[in-house]
């Protein structure tokens, strides 16, 4: 549109019919498949990697050692907690035919008494750490991620391999959606997920766990989804794109993006023609949705039945306006 046009009295406008619909408006979002039975292994106690054992990708049996510890330390506090369980054993004893020949006291055989009961739970903890000191696959499945090397000196409980058990049914996808959409996602509900690695094919999901609280970084909140994999094959780590369908079927007015004269966030301003056609009244909606081509509000906050789309940017409130041809949405 010229400079020229716009110094008239009045601005030439073009003006469309809005849509009312009640179809369902559809939820987008994009998530990360993972299989439902994750597991993380670690090394109860900390120290220095001597071994590992399997790569990512490899397939493990339960019970195959993954990696293990240096363990010179754990033996030595084995052995040192032997010899001193080995000590008060005959310290004990001698001090018991002390006792029993009237030479030494009660005291000092409740002492030594103690002493080895002592001794002997320094050992259970010591053996149980150096049982501890491997790590052994707890069930038959595929290694997802290695998070440590040989010779890398670990913290007690630090991830090493993330497995993924192969008794596994399903397969998981978590989505993280806005509060806004919240109201419209209940368990159960139904969604579509696309990957690129299937093209042309459709898989569905349904949500089966909600969180209770936002991420406190994102504001967002995790949704869980149940995904039907029809016999084929996903991986975990694949990025798919998830399309929720909610329950609820509110009556929507779909406006045309070009219609937009300003929007803030969810806030945009847009003109319609007031009932002689001659001038603009700026309107300010919430929208409910954002497309392509289109945004959604309520019906209730839309009751005109048409819009100003081009030459909205050059109108403010009562401008004067000449429409110069009328088009119905495509």
């Amino acid at each position: 549109m010229s400079d020229s046009l716009v110094k008239k009295n009045f601005v030439p406008v073009y003006v469309e019919d809005i849509q009312t619909t009640s179809e369902v408006i559809p939820i987008f979002a994009i998530g990360r498949v993972s299989s439902d039975t994750e597991t993380k292994l670690s090394f109860k106690t900390g120290g220095y990697i001597s071994a590992m054992k399997a790569r990512e990708g490899d397939y493990v049996k339960k019970g195959r050692l993954l990696a293990r510890l240096s363990t010179e330390e754990i033996d030595a506090q084995v052995l040192k907690a032997e010899r001193g369980l080995q000590k008060s054993k005959r310290d004990l004893e001698r001090v018991t035919n002390m006792y029993n020949d009237s030479v030494a006291t009660l005291e000092n055989v409740q002492d030594l008494t103690t002493q080895v009961e002592v001794i002997e739970a320094d050992l259970r903890i010591a053996k149980y750490n150096q049982q501890y000191s491997n790590i052994v696959s707890p069930v038959s499945g595929r290694i997802l991620h290695r998070l440590a090397e040989s010779n890398e000196l670990v913290a007690p409980g630090q991830p090493i391999f993330v497995i993924a058990s192969s008794a596994g049914q399903s397969y998981i996808m978590k989505v993280n959606i806005s509060d806004k959409d919240m109201p419209l996602i209940s368990y159960g509900t139904q969604a579509n997920l696309t990957f690129d690695a299937f093209k042309g094919k459709i898989f569905t999901a349904k949500v089966n766990r909600i969180a209770e609280s936002a991420d406190p970084a994102t504001g967002t909140f995790e949704i869980e989804l149940s995904i039907d994999a029809n016999k084929n094959r996903l991986r975990n780590g694949m990025i798919g794109k998830v399309s929720f369908q909610p329950s609820s079927q509110n009556s929507y007015v779909k406006i045309p993006m070009m219609s937009i004269a300003e929007g803030d966030q969810d806030i945009v301003k847009i003109f319609t023609p007031d009932e002689s056609d001659t001038l603009a009244i700026e309107r300010k909606l919430r929208v409910v949705r954002f497309g392509d081509k289109h945004v959604w509000v309520n019906q209730k906050e839309m009751p005109e039945k048409r819009i100003i789309t081009a030459g909205s940017a050059y109108l403010k409130d009562g401008q004067i306006i000449k429409i110069l041809e009328s088009k119905i949405t495509q």
